[in-house]
Formats: structure tokens, sequence, C-alpha cells
């Protein structure tokens, strides 16, 4: 049994052949509040969750986790972001059957952002900049341990008073192999297209997440632990190894750590969370380097 357990970490850790991927070109997407992640568990796990996710944010992260879901879920996440950004994540999955249904919305809001039209002392005001996203996703298994999932997203953007709108969608994957507990996801992210922003065209951040996920066969000190890894290539940018870890003691406290690469202002994550009956708290911490701040995010999930 330790032998396999090592043999697993090191698949998952270790042998991942997309892990020689190097950093690309600069980013030169628009819309990049899509690239900020949604919820406290899968961010304190270092975003290493398209493999993990069987709850209602699975609606961002890979859409076939909904076919996993047990229960019909709520979820509702703040993230106090850099520099007094704020984002909000909200979403609801349910059953019908033997198929699994999703509602999301993703904000944005940037306030204070001085307005000049040439090299002053003083703006000449302020004004905000706002990005919403909202989302339908369907998920089901095409067998017993293979099940795919969709999202379809509608896109708004606001700055000052230029707007613009798009639509996307994402494709998922979620395959239970046939080593118990060893769970391989894979998605496909924010395909679609998006209007000019006076008259200034950008592209969407696509995304492709590539992932494994490993549930330790006995428990360890009373608790259940996960370690899984996501290799993120964003088409028009870079390409980042996420890492992450979580242990589940006694069903009722959960503690998170996770690592990325890639990334010059940040790596380590980490977060806690918490599980009475029917909900649970989760809160993740991301420090940022380079007068940045770190980043706070809190999500209640209520099993409905």
């Amino acid at each position: 049994m330790l032998k396999r357990t090592i043999v697993l970490l090191g698949f998952l850790f270790l042998i991942n052949p997309f892990t020689q991927l190097k950093a690309g070109s600069p980013e030169t997407t628009g819309l990049a509040f899509l690239k900020v992640g949604a919820g406290a568990r899968g961010v304190g796990m270092g975003e290493a969750y398209s493999a993990v996710v069987t709850d209602a944010s699975a609606t961002y992260w890979n859409p076939a986790g909904l076919a996993a879901q047990e229960k019909s879920e709520f979820v509702f996440t703040h993230n106090k972001w850099l520099q007094e950004i704020n984002n909000e994540f909200a979403a609801v999955s349910f059953h019908i059957k033997s198929h699994a249904f999703g509602i999301s919305v993703m904000t944005q809001n940037i306030g204070g952002i001085e307005r000049r039209t040439g090299p002053t002392e003083e703006p000449l005001g302020e004004f905000n900049a706002h990005n919403v996203m909202a989302g339908i996703s369907y998920a089901r298994y095409l067998a017993h341990n293979f099940a795919v999932g969709i999202t379809a997203k509608f896109l708004y953007e606001k700055i000052y008073v230029e707007e613009s709108a798009g639509a996307a969608v994402d494709i998922g994957v979620r395959y239970q192999t046939v080593v118990p507990g060893l769970t391989a996801g894979f998605a496909l992210q924010n395909f679609g297209f998006v209007s000019e922003l006076e008259n200034e065209s950008s592209k969407l951040p696509r995304m492709v997440r590539v992932g494994a996920a490993y549930l330790l066969p006995r428990e360890v000190l009373q608790g259940k632990l996960i370690v899984a890894t996501d290799v993120v290539q964003v088409f028009e940018g870079t390409s980042h190894v996420n890492l992450g870890a979580e242990y589940l003691l006694k069903n009722m406290f959960a503690f998170r750590i996770g690592y990325q690469t890639g990334y010059d202002d940040k790596d380590i994550h980490t977060g806690v969370g918490f599980y009475f009956s029917r909900y649970r708290l989760n809160y993740a911490f991301v420090p940022f380097s380079s007068d940045l701040g770190n980043s706070h995010r809190i999500s209640v999930v209520i099993q409905l």
C-alpha cells in the first residue's frame, strides 16, 4: 500500500509531462477577472481544483464536476482582492434525475480610478469599472466513471461610460480512474468573443486546465488527505503548475495549502474550512509581493 501511494504521489507531483511548460508571452487578453478563481476551497488549494471540485463552484473550475455532486448546493464567495478590487461569486447547483444543472454569477468592481485627459496635477474626477459574468451549466455521466459538462456564459464590461458584451463557453471532463481515489479533470475555458470597447477589441483569456487528484485510501491521524495538481495554460499568455493539498479532520475541520508556479508576485496559498451539518465556511489567504497587498476570500456553502 505504501509503495502504491508513493508511486501515485509521484504521478501527481513529479511525472506530469505538462510541468515542462514554460511561461509564454505577457498576458494580452481582456476581462482578466475571469482568471481570478471562484470559491475559497479551490483557491486555498493553490487552484489545483479541476479534478477535485464537485460543489457548486464547479460552474467555474470544471462543469463536469457538477455530475458528481450528491446534493443541491448554494455557494457565495466574497473576494477582497488587490488594491481595493472586490470580486463576488455566487452559484447554485441541482439535479433532475441523471442531469445536473448550475447557475452562476461573478462580478468585479474597481472604484476610484482617476480620470484625466492629459498630464495634470489633479485628476478631473474618478470613475468605476464593472465586469459581470452570468453562466448556465449542464453536466451528466456518460458512463459510471466518466462525466462531461458545459457552461454557457454571458459577459459584460463597463469602463466609465464605455460598454462591451460577449459570450463564451467552458467544456469539462471528469474521469474516475481504475485506481481507487485517483481522479482526472480537464477543462477548456472562455472560448468565445467580446464586442469592441471604444473601438478597441480584446481577446478573452482562453485557458486549458489539466489536473489530477488523489484521495489517500487510509485515514491520516483520523482525517482524510487529498493531494492534487493542475497545469493551466493561458493560450495568449503564460503557463502555470498548481499544487495543492487538503486535510479534513473528522469531517469538521479542513486545512489547505497550495503553491503556484509561473507568477512573479504570488506562489503560496493557504486556507481553512469549518463544516457544520449542511453548512460550510471556507477561507483562503493569498499573499502578493511588490506591495500589491493580500487576497482574502470567504465562502459560505449551504447544502439545500
